[in-house]
């Protein structure tokens, strides 16, 4: 990846917060003097170029006499040359306030809040359109601050004018200049400044930016000359100094950069520039704790200081440390949205971290700026190639192989896009070349067998892999041939491959696990165990041993055990975050609920930029039920992954769950705008605003989703769904119609068939779904909806065949045992009372199982037992109307009338009319 940090535009390079001066070198900067000689002196100082000196001589006058006016505008002139913007305007408006004169001022402070990127301050202060009569410099400033603001248009048509009155006034040609490259102009870039410096050969700014021009132009040698051109008119210049240095790194000349720094320190000591600079060396020579120690300096004075704040980012990453990383970039994203190196790094860390659609948001825009842009590219294809998006990821990783035809790397990420698509015959071709250019690298040799593999051509795999073997036999080789035997169903080969890895290294874990898997198919956990802990006996130490041991109790349904062995792990790993989030989940589902909630929360303080931190205390707010606090964190998961739409989709649910509709319907616009495809997000607020009888507006979202994907039956559906939500039957079905062409699928048939009957169309429903049933007879939610339809219209022969259908596929199904006890109770069969007995094994807490079972038991005239499971089922589910009457038809039975009177009255009270209200009151007018 191309490190171009040094690059960034000159105003912000020149942001120099001063570091604080030795006490020493000021008081020995001058003898006690009169403050208007002190001035003087520091006059002789500027003109020398010896602009140190002269802002120590100024600091001792200020000392002396700190309403003098004129030192404080001098020494806010000399900051600005020195590019320490901040201190400049502290000065200049003192000044100003101690009676300088504001017109003169005004200059001045507009150059310095320009430098600090103010512009809109600016413009408030000195307004957004121009005076009459207004001076030409003061158009430029006005201009610029435009230009700043991305006001273009506006901008150009001031700087016009300006130069209609002086036609060589340099701060509008450099600005002409800086629109020009922006819209990628680079001659006419070129020709104004080239105007600016005929006319005014020594202007430090003009010179600065002729000089990035040849930079970027990738001639170092005229960017060089224009820099010594600096220099000669002003050798104490440390900007130029600096800039000379990034030449310098440019081309790998680490020496000479180094000692343009070391000139740069001698003139301005660990000024901000310098230290940064310090820091860039660091980085370009791979000193990523050096770097950053320097960069923690900087950013202690200066934490807004963005171009530490993305070399920072930059160095976090390279040290692996992701959180970190993240927050620092997304700071600078934040204020310099769509800056390439910051986008490429925070897209690698959103690969890294598995978010791959939130690295394409970010690099979707910026392919279209660069499409020739081979990072990009091969970004953006590793980005799909984790999103599954293998179409798109093989397209990509063509367009970097048409401009880098010899990247190995890109011949074998191109192989498994092409694997993802399962076109493995061009992916093995690929392979093929990659393994050819990289020497037969092992890495290419395993992705070709793995390839071969997914082809169902073990003998070629087998071939490749003995090849390797061959050249140089290690675990990882055994390793994958033992897979290959596995692939050829020869569990005694494999296994001998596998012992041989750890042979060759005792603690080789895939090897290790790949036995232990071996164990678990034969039956045999208990081995598995054992394997495991012999190898921790070996290396008591190893986390992942300690993790591997953990997920086998999981497995086994054994959630303490597992606990306890992650609890080990990161004893041994404390610093190890993946593994602390990990046993955060496993306290959760241990029901270690407060332990879960601590853990989270020390992660989250420990590391607040890492967003699997936020997620994971999100989610544990969730599961204590603390959704006020769940919110709060999922907001700040927002903040840490703005490009992402989930954050703000959850908390969206959970304030639908607070009843909160204003905050869920802001949140899921937000979502929306976001991802504005996002089906979740898409029927959540439609079934908001169907809740607050929104009509039109709910169509309004339903018919966007047609618009924007005319090919989906989601829009269609959901246009359906509002239609449906004001009983206009007839059009939901021709939604519904709509998006089944496009899509069939069982759930839609479901609301279709309800429509049906809603019309009066009941055989036409019940035919359709026949006939679905004959093309997709494994539909069980179908099924279940459909006998479901069947008990409602007291079909229980019809339903019957139905759950018959699905137990045959899916014996264990308690929905299904559960509604056959009930039908065949209700149709005389037999059978009821062992289907009810079979759900009752299965789900002895399912109130809706204990329900059928105890009335069975009374109609049976079983009171002893139907009354206590009854009881059972009313406790479960106290609102459910129909156990009420069940249990107080039981109790009536078993002569406990007034109990029986209590339960009928209870569901007479309801404020939802059961279906057997009437047999209730009845029933309660003979007690």
């Amino acid at each position: 990846m191309s490190h171009s940090i040094s690059r960034w535009p000159r105003p912000l390079a020149a942001i120099a917060i001063a570091f604080a001066l030795l006490l020493a070198a000021v008081l020995g900067g001058c003898k006690p003097s009169d403050p208007a000689a002190l001035v003087a002196e520091a006059r002789q100082h500027r003109t020398k170029g010896d602009l140190r000196a002269a802002v120590i001589v100024l600091k001792n006058a200020i000392q002396k006499n700190g309403a003098d006016r004129n030192a404080r505008l001098l020494l806010g002139e000399v900051y600005l040359e020195q590019g320490d913007a901040p201190s400049a305007e502290k000065e200049l408006r003192r000044a100003r306030e101690l009676g300088a004169n504001a017109h003169a001022l005004q200059l001045l402070l507009g150059r310095a809040m320009l430098m600090q990127g103010q512009h809109e301050r600016l413009l408030a202060e000195i307004g957004p359109t121009a005076a009459p009569a207004e001076p030409p410099a003061l158009l430029a400033l006005r201009a610029n601050a435009l230009l700043g603001n991305g006001d273009s248009a506006q901008a150009g048509a001031l700087f016009a004018q300006a130069l209609s009155m002086q036609p060589d006034l340099p701060d509008a040609l450099l600005g002409m200049a800086r629109m020009a490259l922006a819209g990628k102009q680079d001659a006419e870039a070129a020709t104004l400044i080239k105007r600016a410096l005929a006319a005014h050969p020594d202007n430090v700014d003009c010179l600065r930016f002729h000089a990035d021009l040849q930079r970027a132009a990738g001639k170092p040698a005229e960017a060089l000359a224009a820099h010594q051109r600096i220099l000669a008119l002003q050798p104490y210049n440390v900007q130029a100094l600096l800039d000379v240095a990034n030449l310098h790194l440019d081309a790998g000349q680490f020496g000479p950069a180094r000692q343009s720094i070391a000139a740069a320190r001698k003139l301005a000591g660990a000024s901000l520039p310098v230290v940064y600079a310090e820091a860039m060396a660091d980085f370009r020579e791979h000193k990523l704790n050096a770097s950053l120690a320097s960069l923690q300096q900087v950013l202690r004075v200066a934490p807004d200081y963005y171009p530490a704040i993305l070399l920072a980012g930059a160095v976090q990453s390279g040290l692996g440390a992701t959180g970190q990383a993240e927050g620092l970039l997304l700071k600078f994203l934040t204020a310099y949205p769509g800056d390439v190196y910051a986008t490429k790094l925070m897209s690698a860390l959103h690969v890294r971290a598995n978010a791959p659609q939130a690295a394409l948001d970010l690099l979707t825009p910026l392919l279209e700026k660069y499409p020739a842009d081979v990072e990009l590219l091969t970004l953006a294809g590793e980005a799909s190639l984790r999103a599954h998006k293998f179409g798109p990821a093989t397209g990509f990783f063509e367009q970097a192989l048409a401009l880098d035809p010899k990247a190995t790397s890109l011949h074998t990420s191109l192989a498994l896009s092409r694997l993802g698509s399962g076109d493995t015959g061009r992916a093995a071709a690929e392979l093929e070349r990659a393994a050819a250019l990289d020497g037969g690298a092992p890495s290419t040799g395993v992705l070709l067998v793995m390839t071969h593999l997914r082809a169902n051509n073990t003998d070629k795999a087998l071939a490749t892999i003995l090849d390797m073997e061959r050249r140089g036999d290690n675990p990882l080789v055994q390793n994958l041939k033992g897979g290959i035997y596995l692939a050829q169903r020869d569990a005694g080969l494999a296994r001998a491959s596998f012992d041989k890895a750890l042979a060759l290294e005792p603690l080789y874990l895939p090897a290790l696990a790949n036995l232990a898997q071996l164990d678990l198919i034969e039956g045999k956990p208990a081995d598995a165990r054992k394997r495991y802990e012999a190898a921790l006996q070996k290396a008591p130490r190893n986390g992942a041993l300690l993790e591997a041991l953990a997920g086998l109790a999981q497995r086994e349904g054994k959630p303490g055990d597992a606990v306890a062995w992650l609890e080990r792990a990161r004893n041994i790993e404390p610093e190890a975050v993946p593994l602390a989030l990990r046993l955060a989940d496993m306290y959760a589902r241990a029901g270690s609920k407060d332990k879960a909630l601590r853990l989270a929360r020390t992660l989250q303080s420990a590391n607040p930029a890492n967003p699997q931190a936020a997620e994971t205390l999100a989610r544990i707010y969730v599961l204590n039920n603390d959704l006020t606090a769940a919110i709060e964190a999922y907001g700040r998961l927002a903040a840490l992954v703005p490009t992402s739409p989930v954050p703000l989709l959850r908390m969206a649910n959970l304030h639908v769950e607070k009843k909160d509709d204003s905050a869920a319907l802001a949140l899921l616009r937000q979502s929306l705008a976001i991802e504005p495809t996002s089906f979740d997000a898409q029927i959540t607020l439609i079934n908001l605003l169907l809740r607050q009888q929104k009509f039109s507006d709910a169509r309004a979202v339903a018919l966007d989703a047609q618009q924007r994907k005319p090919d989906s039956a989601n829009g269609h559906k959901l246009e359906g769904d509002v239609h449906a939500a004001q009983a206009q039957y007839a059009a939901a079905l021709a939604a519904w119609e709509r998006a089944f062409a496009r899509k069939a699928d069982g759930a839609l048939l479901i609301q279709m068939h309800g429509a049906l009957n809603k019309l009066g169309r009941a055989a036409e429903a019940d035919a359709r779904m026949v006939q679905w049933f004959k093309e997709h007879p494994a539909d069980v939610p179908a099924r279940l909806y459909y006998a479901s339809s069947k008990l409602v219209a007291n079909d229980h022969k019809g339903a019957i065949g139905q759950l018959e259908a699905i137990l045959k596929a899916d014996p264990d199904n308690i929905i299904a045992l559960n509604d056959i006890a009930w039908a065949c109770q209700q149709s005389g069969d037999a059978r009821a009372q062992a289907f009810a007995e079979r759900a009752h094994a299965l789900a002895p807490g399912n109130p809706a199982v204990l329900d059928t079972l105890g009335w069975i038991d009374v109609e049976r005239g079983n009171l002893a037992r139907a009354v206590p499971l009854l009881r059972k089922a009313n406790a479960l589910a106290p609102a459910a109307g129909n156990i009420h009457f069940h249990l107080g038809t039981a109790l009536a039975r078993s002569g406990d009338k007034r109990a029986a009177r209590r339960e009928l009255e209870r569901l007479l009270a309801q404020p939802q009319r059961s279906a057997h209200h009437e047999e209730a009151a009845a029933l309660l007018r003979t007690l």
